[in-house]
């Protein structure tokens, strides 16, 4: 049996009829950027949740960047971060004229160990931004109280996470901004590159919409129908950084059945749970005050590439995720952090593997995948 890693394709073909309308309603409208549709998903996704304002940008990297640009990040500010996430996490920082500095992993849970992140707090340290990693919310409690106390601003990395919970309230509204990937491969997957920002503060919200649109004053019109369009005013030097109107239409047409696709993740995932428990791999942990929307299903095993082939070779796509670690990469070697600077994000790099796992993954094909696993890792 042929199990890919993901299908967008078959994500499509559940929602054609949705999709093609509002884009068909787009390209109708003759309204192309800063439109409509733009506005009515920035609400929407806003509701969703259950933040006062949302941003819609061009990708997740655009939405990391212009939130630590709008919070007043100055050069040589330090912004604390994991090095099991992907480059644009630090690039937005180092973009955004921040430092990288980076915090060590929990052995269980993957993302950032709070008792490392308050000894990696120094007095260059502005602000903290923890990856929601595959899903699975950061261990927030205790980092919002570190954050709060020593006066740092906390912006929250949710580009796997969408409709992820900590205690029944959903990530990115816990930072002063949240920060989400809308790209193909997430749990909320566009036609094409997007981000959005959530947040609570006005003021932040409406630096984020100048930033995102070269620095002009918001309230231009675009409609080309518009008898008296035209005359800008330039606030601040900004960037390119718009959701456009076709992409956010599509968005639009898959955000109310969202919670449904992650129900089917969870499910999926669930499976995989009740499968693997007796096999010699490590499983993600289940915890009670979290909704883990699983972008992925990852997995640790002994001799991690030996069992991709093994996969492979019965027809089943993995992925390796972060490795090498993010200062382990050419591009950080300034940091100067050689091999045991993070132990617990190496030791789970070393043996990590994702199975696969999307909405539309039948039974059949979690279980060929698990058996496969079974057989190669052999019980615990």
């Amino acid at each position: 049996m042929k199990v890919p890693f993901g299908d967008p394709a078959a994500e499509y073909a559940s929602l054609r009829g949705e999709i093609d309308a509002a884009i068909r309603r787009v390209l109708e409208s003759g309204i192309y950027m800063l439109g409509p549709e733009l506005e009515a998903f920035e609400s929407e996704f806003a509701a969703y949740c259950g933040s006062r304002h949302a941003v819609g940008v061009a990708s997740g990297t655009a939405a990391l960047m212009l939130a630590l640009l709008a919070c007043g990040l100055e050069p040589g500010d330090e912004v604390l971060t994991v090095p099991n996430t992907d480059t644009p996490t630090t690039s937005a920082i180092t973009h955004a004229g921040g430092r990288v500095a980076l915090v060590d992993t929990h052995p269980r849970t993957f993302n950032m160990d709070p008792d490392r992140l308050e000894d990696a707090i120094t007095d260059r340290t502005r602000v903290v931004l923890p990856v929601h990693l595959f899903g699975r919310p950061a261990d927030l409690d205790p980092i919002t109280e570190i954050t709060r106390r020593r006066g740092l601003i906390l912006i929250e990395d949710a580009a796997l996470a969408v409709g992820a919970e900590h205690r029944g309230r959903k990530v990115g509204t816990f930072g002063v901004m949240g920060c989400f990937s809308l790209a193909p491969s997430k749990v909320l997957g566009g036609v094409g590159q997007g981000g959005i920002v959530t947040t609570d503060d006005e003021a932040l919200a409406d630096r984020l919409r100048v930033l995102r649109n070269y620095g002009h004053a918001p309230g231009l019109s675009l409609d080309p129908a518009n008898l008296l369009g035209g005359g800008f005013t330039v606030l601040e030097e900004g960037h390119n950084e718009r959701l456009d109107e076709i992409k956010a239409a599509a968005l639009r047409a898959k955000l109310p059945t969202l919670d449904d696709r992650i129900e089917r993740r969870r499910q999926a995932a669930a499976l995989y749970d009740r499968l693997l428990a007796d096999a010699a791999a490590m499983i993600p942990p289940v915890d009670e005050d979290t909704r883990n929307v699983y972008h992925s299903y990852n997995v640790l095993v002994d001799d991690r590439d030996a069992a991709r082939q093994f996969l492979a070779a019965r027809g089943i796509a993995t992925r390796v995720y972060y490795n090498p670690l993010l200062h382990r990469q050419p591009a950080y070697a300034y940091l100067e952090a050689g091999p045991g600077s993070f132990p617990n994000a190496e030791a789970a790099a070393d043996r990590m593997m994702a199975l696969p796992l999307f909405p539309q993954i039948a039974d059949e094909q979690v279980e060929a995948a698990a058996e496969a696993v079974v057989d190669f890792v052999g019980p615990a």
